[in-house]
């Protein structure tokens, strides 16, 4: 009898709040999103330094610091969608558990690294958390719409000279590389290829001749003015992958099943094949410069970067702060440079071994979740997130890699296209316009 009033009182509150808070989650998701985009761009300075004088002209400094920092962590607030989901929406035991634990440790990681100010895994649990059961489509929609409007923005701003528009020189190269109002080039170009990874998803993969020719516009802007060579490859094999599709959906061309079974493991397991490449990789690493991943700057840096990380940073369940140094925000030379940009032993040397496991288990079952809906296309254009991440540092960043937000949404909106049995005697698929 407890039993039933009890989930007679959760059903009332369900029915009372649920579409108020599905609101709120929605503006809350689009304040945090914009805030964390405008923090990789230019604007984030004179935004920071005009909030945190005014603040100092007006009361006393401790105070101000205390009001200032509010202010910024303002869009962790999004917590409360997040509660009110594990306890009023979440379905299931299991879920409860799950969503709960995820929420715990994100405070126990917001406990530990206070004293840096590193919200960084505990924004994106809450994110992924808060995230259940809500539609993607429309957090795509607000995630691509917010985050075209910052880029555009940021690059208005930086040719009228509000910002700055920082200017690197690549020894070796012709040109100056821009980052038109973003905190370093490959931030823009990063930033450019998870939009563009957003769309396909958005849009399914069915793009047109004017929609490919945007993104080759990109590639070429990429080129020309940014140089970031990573999402520059991961772009073209995205859109080649796309037009792949397309082209085996428009002909019905048949996979043989062996072939469709390894591929579909292979996305499956592409987060921990990509992490176990780079580990080994920079575990077995050479600083011969006549070795061929030396002879590229960004690749043999990296490397190096990732070896030492692994060589002398012990293991650690919470992560083990160090100081880091890296060009963003600035166009000089550096007396000190050291920044970790592969996102897998970023990861498990900076917030250690519990972070690393349970983001590869969230991306992991996001892949698994796409599977069961046989939804390849998608689990495709994560694979090349997988990729991005073994030379980016963005993988655990929702302004960066939204699809994040997929481990428990309701993303059968945006499932996409199916594989179907083409011919049942010979074991081959087509695929099929059909949505799961």
């Amino acid at each position: 009898m407890a039993s039933d009033n009890a989930e007679r009182v959760l059903d009332k509150i369900d029915r009372k709040y649920k579409k108020p808070m599905e609101t709120l989650f929605y503006v809350l998701f689009a304040n945090l999103f914009i805030c964390d985009y405008i923090s990789s761009t230019m604007m984030q300075y004179p935004i920071s330094y005009t909030l945190g004088t005014s603040l100092m002209k007006v009361l006393p400094d401790n105070l101000a610091i205390l009001i200032y920092y509010t202010i910024l962590n303002f869009r962790q607030i999004i917590i409360i969608p997040a509660v009110f989901t594990v306890f009023f929406e979440a379905k299931g035991l299991v879920r409860k558990l799950v969503l709960s634990s995820l929420l715990v440790i994100g405070w126990i990681y917001a406990v530990h690294w206070r004293e840096q100010g590193d919200m960084m895994v505990f924004s994106s649990l809450l994110v992924i958390v808060a995230c259940t059961g809500r539609d993607i489509k429309k957090i795509v929609k607000i995630s691509l719409i917010s985050g075209v409007a910052v880029i555009l923005l940021a690059f208005v701003l930086s040719q009228l000279g509000i910002i700055e528009d920082l200017v690197w020189h690549r020894p070796g190269s012709s040109f100056d590389r821009h980052a038109f109002g973003m905190n370093y080039c490959t931030d823009l170009s990063c930033h450019t290829l998870f939009l563009i990874l957003l769309y396909m998803f958005y849009r399914k993969g069915e793009l047109r001749w004017w929609e490919y020719a945007v993104m080759i516009g990109s590639c070429v802007v990429n080129i020309l003015f940014v140089d970031g060579r990573i999402a520059l490859f991961c772009t073209v094999a995205a859109m080649a992958g796309c037009l792949i599709y397309q082209l085996m959906r428009k002909k019905n061309w048949a996979i043989p099943e062996w072939i469709r079974t390894i591929w579909v493991w292979a996305l499956v397991l592409s987060f921990i094949i990509a992490a176990a490449i780079l580990f080994i990789w920079a575990l077995v690493y050479n600083n011969d410069p006549n070795i061929w991943y030396n002879r590229s700057v960004s690749l043999g840096n990296r490397l190096h970067t990732n070896y030492l990380l692994l060589k002398n940073f012990p293991f650690s369940w919470l992560g083990t702060w160090f100081l880091q140094v890296g060009f963003g925000g600035i166009s000089g030379e550096l007396d000190y440079y050291f920044w970790v940009d592969c996102s897998y032993p970023r990861l498990y040397a900076m917030y250690g071994i519990i972070a690393f496991v349970v983001y590869m288990a969230i991306l992991t079952g996001i892949q698994l979740r796409l599977k069961k809906r046989k939804a390849y296309f998608a689990m495709f254009l994560m694979a090349i997130v997988a990729l991005d991440c073994m030379m980016e540092h963005h993988m655990i960043e929702i302004a960066f890699n939204t699809f994040l937000v997929m481990a428990f949404a309701d993303i059968d909106s945006l499932a996409g296209a199916i594989l179907q049995k083409d011919n049942p005697d010979k074991g081959s698929y087509a695929i099929s316009n059909a949505d799961s």
